[in-house]
């Protein structure tokens, strides 16, 4: 791989940003800087907050259906942005609609050279075009993967907590899922790779990578993703790498792709990537894979039989979203960070949010908050009953209810603010819960108030 050695334009749009915000507020906080943002005036408002209920969007209108309308302030579970798609995006798609005709489409050259130049300008990646396979999403490029290269059966390492999805897509493989928990040391989740290697055997080819980490936000380093490799190659392990939120990447930290960190740990990755994330692309169904290793790629396209590709809006919304949108990215993420400082600082330094604890992740959009000492106090064995029972009765899968589960029906309940339960993130992750704060400003800003409100009040 091509390695960069140059100065990354990201990173120096950002660090201009910032000196430019800095010396506009003085020396105020996050929160007496206010709520707005604006896209650090560069003609995008992210403050504004407008409505997307109405759309069948499984954020706020399946909340909606699930709770009532009255009960629904803020949802902040799924991964997915609340800012308005950019204008050159839905210009493109708009002027595709008006073409009347939707049948079957070849893929150009242009679609290809919009993936290989941003990850060349953004990371320093050489991409090549004959590596690139698309795909609707991720996990079927990857359970196509899983299905080739593991034996029939066989076992896959997750190393949690991580994504709740991949065990869906190892299941949906005929897959096993093998959990390699790590370690929170000094507030930082890190890889067990002692643990990891103890679990690797016969039966186990492939381990799914979540870099920057979902939920915990780890952005993994080149030493240790070299580490991970190692253990990785010693037994014959592919390392199936999920990147789909490599865009976002908070101040003084850096997403290092897997494919940069080394011929040889390249030669035995395959890397799954999207703009669903970054650009909230979602529900277009598109997403590519890559790797420089044919026998790998020949091994997922024939022997996993993948056969999931894009759809036409995707492609285009792709394609313009990576050529047009470097400096709307920059700004969504400027904007991202300046909330999880308001986070940080309204959590811990004003001592609000009793139960509560949490820390600046690395990167994402998402926050893991550590609830352990707020679920002691609201899912006892009796609590969880009434939960239960109230699920029952509402007709609503009631089966399963975890403690993490029942602390978010009383969040929902008692300040109308949805969040993720962390028990489907696997091992490591009891008493958490995930919020997603790609939100406007005021939103989070309610969010933590209705949710401060209902905490205090349990004393």
């Amino acid at each position: 791989m091509k390695k960069f050695n140059g100065q990354n334009r990201r990173n120096f749009m950002k660090g201009v940003g910032v000196t430019a915000l800095m010396s506009a507020a003085g020396s105020g906080s996050a929160l007496s800087m206010g709520q707005s943002m604006g896209g650090s005036g560069k003609g995008y408002d992210f403050d504004e907050v407008y409505s997307r209920v109405g759309v069948n969007s499984v954020k706020w209108d399946a909340a909606i259906r699930r709770y009532g309308k009255d009960k629904i302030t803020v949802p902040m579970g799924i991964a997915d942005l609340d800012f308005r798609q950019h204008p050159a995006v839905v210009k493109a798609l708009q002027k595709r609609a008006t073409y009347d005709n939707y049948g079957y489409e070849t893929l150009p050259a242009s679609y290809y050279e919009a993936i290989i130049n941003w990850n060349k300008d953004r990371y320093g990646l050489e991409v090549k075009r004959e590596w690139i396979r698309n795909s609707s999403a991720l996990k079927p490029g990857m359970i196509s993967s899983m299905r080739a290269l593991n034996p029939v059966k066989g076992k896959v390492i997750l190393q949690t907590p991580t994504y709740s999805g991949f065990r869906g897509a190892i299941n949906k493989a005929g897959m096993r899922v093998e959990m390699n928990p790590m370690k929170k040391v000094n507030g930082r989740w890190k890889m067990d790779l002692e643990d990891l290697e103890s679990r690797l055997d016969y039966e186990t080819k492939c381990l799914i990578l979540c870099n920057p980490n979902n939920p915990s936000g780890e952005c993994w380093t080149a030493d240790e993703l070299r580490a991970l490799g190692d253990v990785c190659m010693r037994h014959g392990v592919t390392v199936l790498a999920d990147e789909i939120h490599c865009d976002y990447v908070n101040k003084g930290h850096k997403f290092t792709p897997y494919a940069s960190i080394g011929e040889k740990y390249a030669n035995s990755s395959i890397s799954y990537r999207s703009p669903s994330k970054t650009f909230g692309h979602a529900n277009l169904k598109v997403a590519y894979f890559f790797t420089q290793n044919e026998d790998l790629m020949n091994a997922t396209m024939i022997g996993g039989g993948h056969d999931a590709g894009c759809n036409a809006f995707g492609l285009i919304a792709c394609q313009v979203a990576f050529e047009e949108g470097a400096q709307w990215v920059d700004d969504v993420q400027e904007y991202v960070d300046g909330n999880f400082d308001y986070l940080v600082e309204y959590v811990n330094a004003r001592g609000n949010m009793p139960g509560v604890e949490y820390s600046k992740p690395e990167g994402t959009y998402l926050a893991w908050l550590d609830c352990n000492g707020l679920m002691e106090k609201v899912s006892s064995p009796e609590q969880m009953r009434v939960y239960h029972d109230a699920q029952r009765d509402a007709g609503r899968r009631h089966s399963g209810l975890t403690r993490e589960g029942c602390m978010g029906e009383w969040i929902v309940q008692n300040s109308g603010v949805q969040l993720n339960a962390g028990s489907s993130y696997g091992i490591g992750s009891d008493g958490f819960m995930r919020m997603n704060i790609a939100i406007p400003r005021s939103s989070l800003k309610t969010a933590l108030d209705n949710l401060n409100a209902a905490l205090k009040k349990l004393g």
